[in-house]
Formats: structure tokens, sequence, C-alpha cells
């Protein structure tokens, strides 16, 4: 379990039991479950924010108006508001069936020993959110589960209208969403009538807690990154599949693009999907058994700087060599005198290579 994890139950903990012994929800612990929540996801579910805590409002006053007794506790309203720090906008339902039930029990567990209307609603609350954001690593088998953990910016259409095409951007470790979308700005002229989706890693990182990633590198051990990047395929395979329908595109007009472990992660997925229209790996690696059996087979142009520092060219060129083995049809650019970085040369070959994949094989 992660420091933020521990850290987070034993924050909503505290709040169950203060709320059950003295019907209070102390703003201290409010505060920190703010500030962990900031620290973990930033803005980026700041609709569920206003959602739950426009639902606890609107509870908080027209319970009494309706039934002529005091409802939610203003500390109830605003535990409910910084949940939504916590939580994306496809997890608000379960969040709320959770709270309502437990609420339901305790209600009638207060009822029958103490004879009172009135019961602590925190400790449903607490739980809820327990189970929404820490499901996957308390109680499941390990798979992360995509509501919970994928979201970032998007950058719609520069013709406008509705996409043909779809770029998924996958960041490096230590970065983020928002700065691999910048690629998406850059390639939208060229690629009109595509939609570019930026997706934050699932963890925080372990190097700098203002970024994200994918999976760990306290060490470089390809056999332990592959089995991370194998929790996450299943349930980022239904990210894409999710975003597929929510465009209305079949999948061979879907390309990832990922830039050093992101480029991993691209590479892994895509010959794990039915179908895929391209990958675009920068600075990567692939790390697979060329002998295992893959589903796909999509087009892959691999980019990588001759002065790279962090992982060697030999990495892409390996890459090269073990996709080949399998029958993917791949493009291997070497790049002279960059390091572990994206340049101008490496922006046209990828965007070139999009092109010809989403656009030119209509």
């Amino acid at each position: 379990m992660t420091l933020i994890s521990f850290s987070l139950l034993f924050i909503l903990a505290a709040i169950a039991l203060k709320d059950f012994r003295e019907g209070i929800i102390p703003d201290l612990w409010l505060v920190l479950l703010i500030c962990l929540g900031f620290l973990q996801f930033g803005i980026t579910h700041g609709l569920s924010v206003i959602v739950l805590g426009a639902i606890g409002y609107g509870l908080y006053k027209l319970y009494p108006l309706l039934q002529r007794r005091d409802g939610l506790g203003f500390g109830d309203v605003k535990m409910m508001a910084a949940a939504g720090l916590w939580l994306p906008i496809s997890s608000l339902p379960l969040f709320l069936m959770i709270t309502g039930s437990v609420g339901i029990l305790i209600a009638l567990l207060w009822r029958l020993l103490y004879k009172s209307f009135q019961f602590p609603l925190g400790p449903a609350l607490a739980l809820a959110l327990g189970l929404c954001t820490l499901g996957n690593n308390v109680f499941s088998t390990g798979e992360i589960k995509m509501a919970h953990v994928f979201s970032g910016p998007s950058l719609s259409p520069a013709a406008g209208g509705k996409p043909d095409s779809l770029v998924v951007l996958i960041h490096g470790y230590g970065a983020n969403g928002d700065d691999l979308l910048s690629l998406g700005k850059v390639w939208a002229p060229l690629l009109p009538n595509t939609v570019f989706v930026a997706p934050h890693g699932p963890f925080m990182c372990e190097m700098n807690p203002s970024g994200k990633q994918w999976f760990g590198l306290e060490d470089w051990e390809p056999t332990r990154i592959l089995k991370e990047i194998q929790h996450i395929t299943p349930a980022f395979n239904r990210y894409l599949d999710d975003l597929l329908k929510l465009y209305d595109l079949p999948p061979e007009k879907l390309a990832l693009v990922g830039f050093s472990q992101g480029a991993m992660l691209s590479l892994h997925i895509a010959l794990l999907r039915p179908q895929c229209g391209g990958v675009v790996a920068y600075s990567g690696a692939f790390l697979e058994d060329p002998t295992e059996f893959k589903i796909a087979r999509p087009p892959v142009l691999l980019v990588h700087g001759t002065e790279d520092p962090v992982l060697p060219a030999s990495f892409s060129k390996t890459a090269e060599t073990r996709l080949k083995t399998i029958g993917v049809p791949v493009t291997f650019s070497l790049l002279p005198h960059l390091e572990h970085s994206i340049d101008e040369r490496g922006l046209g070959l990828g965007g070139a290579f999009l092109k010809q994949h989403l656009y030119d094989t209509n």
C-alpha cells in the first residue's frame, strides 16, 4: 500500500470514529482529506466536487423543509464535496449508492439503540470513499479499475464537429497528460478531424509528487516492469473501448502515442487489442517475449535519439527486431544528437505516420 493510500485510510477512519462518538466531522480532518486529494489528483475531478457539493447542500437545505427535522449536518456536506476531489464523475453513482445503503443501516441501528432519527452519516461517507478509491489496492486481486483511475485532458478536432479518429497520448515517468497533450496541439493542423486524449498515469510519481507514473522505476527489472504493465492492461483496454464508444469510432481509427514508459505501455497494449490503427513509440522499449502469441499486429513507428542517457537507443533497436519476429510492420528512426526527448524531427515523423494510417488508408 502506498503512503497516499495509507494516509487516506487513516483520515477516513479518524473521521468515521469521531462522527460515531461525538456526531461531528472536524474541519481539520476535512482539510487533510482535501490537501491529500489535491496532491494526488489536482483539480482533475473538479466537476465531481461541484456535483457532490450541490447534492449535499441540497439535502441539507431541503430535508428539514420536507420532514420538519434536521437531516444532514454541514460537516457531511463539506465531506461530500471533499470526497469529489478523489472521484471521477463516473464513480459518483457507486459512491452515492454505498453511502445511501450504509447510511440506512446506521439509521436503523440508531433508531433501535437510541430512539433517535438523527444519526452520523460520516462513517457511511468514509466507507464509500474508501471502497471507491482504495478497493483496487485493498480488496481486489490487483487489477486497476478504469473508472477510478484514468482521466486527463483532451483536445477536440481542429476542424470542429464529430471526430473521425482518436489519438491517445501516454506520457512518461513523472509527467502527466497535460504535458503530452502539447503533441496534439502541434499535430492538429495535420490531423484536423482527430480528437486527442491524454490520460494521467494512475499513480503518484515516486520521485516527483507533482507528476504521475504508470509503473515504478525503483529498479530496471524487465520482468517486474512487464508484470506491472500487464496489471494495467485490462483496465486500460476497457478505457480505450469506452473512448471509442464515446466518439463512435471503430478500433482501426485509434492510434496510441507513448513516450518513454508510456511507449512501453503503448506497444504492449496495442498488440493485445483486437485491432489498432497504429503506435508511435518515442524513446521506449518492447519488453515482450517475441515468441509469445499476440492478437494484433498494428503498424509501429519507433523513434529514438542516439544520445539518450535514460533509455539507450539499443532498446528501440531490440524492439524493432522483436516486433519483426512476430510479424509487426515496423519503422525505426534513429535521430542523431537527440537525448531523452521529442524534437521537431520526431514530431514530423510521428505526425506523418499518424496521417498515413488514420487518414490516407481510407
